[in-house]
Order: structure tokens, then sequence, then C-alpha cells
């Protein structure tokens, strides 16, 4: 299955508008909208963070390999929503995590960097 890019090219910073639809014709912007958080609490909260509220790519490993994506796309997927850099996710890259495996199982390209709104406060 053919997926369109994001980006027009990389390094372009203007999104495609991308749109899935979300029941009775309704459309949401999949790179424009916030994610909600507290969605992705329960299961986060089950993978046992650490007293820093984060957890390691040892607890998120089963989470992200239950998606079947390949390895070398889990990876990317990490890397993107560790947004620090850390090598763990705190609630929120987590839920970045979910949804860009959600993007991928959907068919469609991962973000050369992750939208704004996914991390605004809005979000949370």
């Amino acid at each position: 299955k053919k997926t369109q890019p994001l980006y027009r090219a990389v390094g372009d910073k203007q999104w495609y508008q991308r749109r899935v639809r979300v029941g009775d014709g309704e459309t949401l912007d999949l790179l424009n909208s916030p994610i909600p958080v507290n969605e992705f609490q329960y299961e986060f909260e089950q993978l046992g963070p650490g007293a820093d509220g984060k957890v390691n790519g040892t607890q998120a490993k089963k989470p992200m390999q239950d998606s079947k994506l390949p390895n070398a796309t889990l990876r990317r997927i990490w890397t993107l929503a560790d947004l620090d850099s850390d090598g763990k996710l705190d609630l929120m890259e987590f839920a970045i995590c979910k949804r860009l495996i959600k993007m991928k199982l959907d068919g469609h390209d991962l973000p050369v960097v992750i939208p704004q709104a996914w991390v605004s406060p809005i979000a949370e």
C-alpha cells in the first residue's frame, strides 16, 4: 500500500493536510490535533514508570512490539517520541509513541518532526 509523504521533501516546513475519517463523515486533521494523553495513562501506569515518571526501553518494548511493526520502524518511532532524548518516555512521549504506531498501522508515513500540536499544553 503506497503512502503519501507528510512533507513535500525533507526539511519542508509545510505540512500536507492529513485527514482521517472519525465517523459520520467527520474528519480529523491528524497532524494538527492534540493527543488525548489521558487515554494512554492507564496503559502507561501498567508499565511501571520509575520515580522519575518515565519508562525505559525494556518496559515499553512489549506494547511497541505488539504492533508487529518492523524493529527499524519502532526504533524510528522511539527516536521521534523521545522528545528530550534521555532514552526514556514520560506519559506525553508514550502517547506520542502510541499515535505514531497507529499512524504507521493506518498506512501513513511517519512525520519528519513531531507536530507542535502534539506537544502543546492542551494535549495534556
